[in-house]
Parts: C-alpha cells; structure tokens; sequence
C-alpha cells in the first residue's frame, strides 16, 4: 500500500471521518443497517429488498429483521409495484424521514460547526465541490471494457 497514493489518501481520509462522524450519533439512534436502507430508499427511490440487499452487496435475507423493524416502526412502508403485481416494493414514509433527520442532526451540527471553526470560506466551498466529486465516485460502477 502507497501511503501517498491519491486514492489511499482519500481512503483513509474518508474512513477517518466517518468515524468521527460515527462518534456524534445519537447513543438511542436507529442501527447502522437500518440507517442505510433507509438512506437508500431516500436516494434511490422505492425498491424491493433484493434490489436494497444487491445495493447494500448483502443478501435479502440478511435484511428481513431490519426491514420488518422499520415497516413495524413505521418507517418504511409495502407497496404493490404496478408494473409486477407479485413484488412488494419498499418505500420510506415522512417517520422514516424524521428517523433520518433525528440521526444525522448531530452530526450536520457538529461538522458545521467544525467547517465554520476549522476552514475558510474557500476551504468550505472547496469541500462542497469534493463532495460532489465523492457522490460521483461512489456511485461509479466499471464496465468490463474499461
């Protein structure tokens, strides 16, 4: 491993701010997996679990407490999809929303206040950009004649 390799650079940079951000969850918070199903159905639009669990690169079957717990709890809800009337899509609800709101809080406050302390104008502006740049890489998905 290239300690100064851009993309091991970035890695860990990433990892080591997740983490920070990990510590300013709120201690009665939703779980880690049901915080990303839910995040997913935010981004992604309704979807059946397979589709959550492939998204996810895990099984439907590792999901099937989580789901239940958020449709039980509300926050994500069963729709027939219409254009395949056996499947059961999954969709976020306003709780669901709130749940996502009330946990990442904290943590938009903390790393405000941090961006506000620690950085410039430009530094923040700079950072807008780069998490874009972030979002793109994140969602890159290779092709086999790359």
């Amino acid at each position: 491993m290239d300690v100064e390799d851009p993309a091991s650079v970035v890695r860990r940079s990433v990892q080591r701010l997740a983490r920070r951000l990990r510590q300013e969850r709120p201690p009665d918070g939703l779980s880690s997996t049901k915080l990303s199903l839910l995040a997913q159905l935010m981004d992604y639009g309704p979807q059946t679990s397979g589709e959550l669990a492939r998204r996810g690169r895990t099984t439907p079957q590792a999901l099937t407490r989580s789901i239940e717990a958020l449709v039980d709890g509300e926050c994500v809800r069963r729709v027939t999809n219409s254009a395949d009337k056996r499947q059961q899509l999954l969709t976020i609800t306003e709780t669901g929303l709130e749940a996502l709101g009330k946990d990442a809080a904290p943590r938009d406050a903390f790393l405000g206040r941090a961006m506000a302390e620690l950085l410039t104008p430009a530094e923040r502006q700079l950072l807008a950009v780069a998490a874009g740049l972030m979002v793109r890489l994140a969602e890159y998905t290779p092709t086999a004649d790359r």
